[in-house]
């Protein structure tokens, strides 16, 4: 690291201005596409005037770059396409799309989804031809396409939109940073066909199809979850490694290793350079007249770009590769090397060719983490080196080994301290002692995991024994680190649970940050550390006294769910989730509903004082499970099914390890007050003489006011309900799936709500029938999550 200051190397304030304008849209909205036709022109009048005048030109320069970031995020996420792209097919009716699979289909909710190149398409007269990528969902478990494979599926095309929730546009922005700009679903009773004629594609795709396939096919034969680790080591595809797994290295801060990065393609590079430069010193004509060293360098970036060009091109290997390149360039120049220059060239390249990897958890971690160890691994190191200076008596190998001790331990620290604030936000768990697994983990990964396994790859085309002997070696070494690091997760107090920083906390972090290891005077190092610790403070104390203040009873119905997700907030602080599954059956246990989990943790909620399951179905299992998981729940309540899933039961061996408080509603209804609030549960008799069964029914009274909510029930279930009675209340909560034209009149008939809030998008029929029956204004969770409050003599809605 060189003495300059950070901020006089040009490259530095351009690439944050740049990735600033990107970012600017998503957080405080994006300038009119008008206002930059005219301030990106004048700007750079400015800027030539400026440089003329040689006046100061780094305001104008900024400002210009953010302003050209505005405008690469609108391009990208509203690109000009050709007209033979699928985003211009029609979407009112089913079309026959012809493609090739890019990668394994992944199960998500009911059915498997991969994506699919398209080549061709017909609407049953003519094939014609086609462009860009389609997210294909619906597939069957049963159709085991390889990434490659040539399909034909007939699909009901839909564009991809930024709806009005936070989770659609993230949703638009990750499958656009893709080039994905239509989603497809398979029609139903018309399975894909796989076509046995090879893809017409040549040249270096072809080239690098085929070989992806051939490794692949190789690593069939090997076991899990080692085939897993060599498919995201070797090729990038992390679709195999189960979240078990993946949950294991982010407790113990080793999940870095699962991402190809600067450490895989300097271990290519640096045996590419050794064999090379062996070579090359063998002949004596070469050595007089040229610089063997440079032309070694040179020649073993080839190795390494290939590597890159098959492993896919992920942000971290783009920045890995051009930092390599870059840094090749000074040596070959004898020019100076800038290390944090070199990061911004890099991420400057990456932005302007696509700007939205600045939305991608991978770009941030692999920018963040290189910069900690370019800025604050130094400073760390410099004060290991001052205390190991102290103890100058010991003995040299014991020096020596606290030396390298001290270099892997700064060297992890600095990266966590600079990933920090994107970990909490992605993972909302802080790694502790397991980041101490990286110093036996990373060498075993780095010398010999993954060099044995990229040399069994390539004798596999030449001899099968050989590369059998180096993959079984080196899963033997891969075997013996993921029992290190799953002993490792195990351990109690590995992982440490924050919930989502605000806005005010992650800069108080970075002043904090800024004071310790990059102000140079101690007046702004001061400044920083006190004042980052003091809003830190501030800012917990101010939401405690928030929640322990609130005398209102609040309840919000959180938008994006797929029936029925609540977070209900009593006066004086305790918090209630309720949630609920539509009885329909599916294939496999529906995913977790991230919504829910990114609303409690934005909201900054460790604890559940309760958590009610209305009904428990494949659908919502995996919610539930992961929600006792991720927050400490006091009472779990649930209508006493036994749904054969086995995530209910091990939601149940989980509550029980932990005698956490389990409440059956069929056998112990809820009678009870909650913060003044009385919560009252009801069920239906499934007959005279038996007990009460099924979804469970909830009812909130506070202030004189009265909160409904039905859960998502099978059509004789809803039928019971009517029969039976549903009580009067103000406010009534209803999933889409209950909108059925003839239970809605009769339940809005009983219940004669004021407010009527409905969880979920509607529809066309469900819209017909509630407007049919509901004249009135109504509120649903398609358009964002909706809070109701109830007090004394107040009826409040925020949609």
């Amino acid at each position: 690291m060189t003495s300059t200051p950070v901020w006089s190397r040009p490259l530095v304030p351009l690439t944050t201005a740049l990735a600033a304008g990107i970012a600017a849209p998503s957080l405080v909205g994006a300038l009119p596409l008008s206002w930059l036709f005219f301030l990106i022109p004048g700007l750079i009048i400015l800027l030539a005037l400026l440089i003329w005048r040689r006046w100061p030109v780094a305001g104008a320069a900024c400002l210009l770059f953010f302003c050209l970031g505005q405008g690469l995020y609108k391009q990208a996420v509203n690109p000009r396409l050709s007209t033979e792209h699928v985003r211009f097919l029609p979407t009112q009716t089913p079309v026959s799309l012809m493609g090739q699979i890019e990668n394994r289909p992944t199960f998500r909710g009911a059915a498997y989804t991969a994506d699919l190149t398209a080549l061709a398409w017909s609407d049953g007269r003519a094939w014609r031809p086609a462009a860009g990528c389609v997210r294909l969902s619906g597939l069957p478990e049963t159709a085991a396409f390889r990434p490659g494979e040539l399909i034909v599926a007939r699909v009901r095309l839909r564009p991809v939109e930024a709806g009005s929730t936070p989770d659609s546009r993230s949703r638009q922005l990750a499958l656009a940073r893709q080039q994905i700009f239509v989603t497809g679903q398979l029609w139903p009773y018309w399975p894909p066909v796989k076509l046995v004629a090879e893809p017409p594609i040549s040249g270096p795709p072809a080239w690098r199809g085929a070989i992806r396939q051939s490794w692949y096919r190789f690593l069939e034969s090997q076991p899990q979850p080692a085939r897993a680790i060599f498919l995201a080591l070797l090729l990038g595809d992390q679709s195999d490694i189960t979240p078990e797994l993946r949950g294991s290295f982010q407790r113990t801060g080793t999940s870095h290793l699962l991402a190809i990065s600067g450490l895989h393609l300097g271990m290519i590079a640096a045996a590419a350079f050794v064999v090379i430069f062996w070579l090359l010193r063998r002949w004596t004509w070469l050595l007089l007249r040229a610089n063997a060293l440079k032309l070694a360098f040179l020649l073993a970036v080839w190795p390494m770009l290939t590597y890159a060009w098959l492993a896919g091109g992920s942000p971290a290997t783009q920045r890995a590769a051009l930092m390599i390149l870059a840094g090749l360039l000074l040596l070959l120049l004898d020019r100076p090397k800038d290390p944090l220059s070199l990061l911004s060239l890099a991420a400057l390249i990456i932005l302007v060719l696509s700007p939205l990897q600045l939305y991608g958890l991978s770009f941030q971690l692999s920018f963040l983490s290189v910069w900690g160890l370019i800025v604050l691994a130094p400073v760390m190191q410099q004060t290991w080196r001052h205390w190991l200076s102290l103890g100058e008596d010991r003995p040299s190998w014991l020096r020596q080994a606290v030396a390298w001790l001290g270099r892997g331990l700064t060297t992890t620290l600095a990266a966590t301290l600079a990933t920090l604030p994107v970990i909490i936000n992605a993972f909302h768990q802080v790694p502790t002692y397991g980041l101490v697994i990286n110093l036996l983990a990373v060498p075993l990964f780095g010398l010999v995991i993954l060099p044995l396994a990229f040399l069994a790859v390539l004798f596999s085309w030449f001899s099968a024994p050989l590369a059998l002997a180096l993959v079984t070696l080196s899963r033997w070494t891969l075997e013996v680190s993921l029992a290190l690091i799953n002993w490792a997760a195990a351990l109690p107090g590995v992982v440490v649970r924050v919930p989502t920083l605000t806005i005010s906390q992650t800069l108080a972090y970075l002043a904090i940050l800024a004071g310790l290891f990059i102000a140079s005077r101690r007046s702004w190092r001061w400044l920083g550390i006190i004042g980052g610790i003091i809003v830190l403070s501030g800012s917990v104390v101010w939401s405690g006294l928030q929640v322990w203040t609130q005398n209102h009873f609040q309840v919000t119905a959180v938008a994006g769910s797929r029936a029925l997700s609540l977070v209900a907030r009593f006066p004086g602080g305790p918090v209630m989730v309720i949630n609920a599954g539509k009885s329909r059956p599916v294939a496999q246990p529906a995913p977790i509903e991230q919504p829910l989990l990114r609303l409690l943790q934005a909201r900054q909620h460790l604890r559940l004082d309760y958590l009610a399951a209305l009904t428990i179905t494949a659908q919502n299992a995996a919610t539930l499970l992961a929600l006792v998981r991720e927050f400490e729940v006091q009472e779990f309540w649930y209508g006493g099914d036994r749904p054969p899933l086995p995530s209910f039961w091990e939601l149940r061996n989980h509550l029980g390890d932990n005698r956490q408080v389990v409440r059956n509603l069929s056998l112990s209804p809820s009678q009870q007050n909650i913060g003044g609030v009385r919560v009252e549960s009801h069920q239906l008799r499934a007959s005279l003489d038996g007990r009460t069964s099924g979804p469970v029914i909830l009812r909130f009274t506070y202030g004189g006011r009265r909160l409904l909510v039905l859960p998502p029930g099978a059509e004789a279930w809803r039928e019971h309900c009517l029969t039976v009675g549903l009580s009067k209340s103000e406010v009534l909560i209803l999933p889409e799936s209950n909108l059925q034209r003839d239970f809605l009149a009769g339940c809005l008939s009983q219940v004669a709500p004021q407010v009527l809030i409905i969880t979920g998008s509607p529809s066309a029929n469900a819209w017909a029938a509630l407007t049919e029956a509901w004249p009135k204004t109504f509120y649903h969770t398609g358009q964002g999550e909706v809070t109701v409050t109830l007090g004394d003599d107040i009826l409040e809605i925020h949609p």
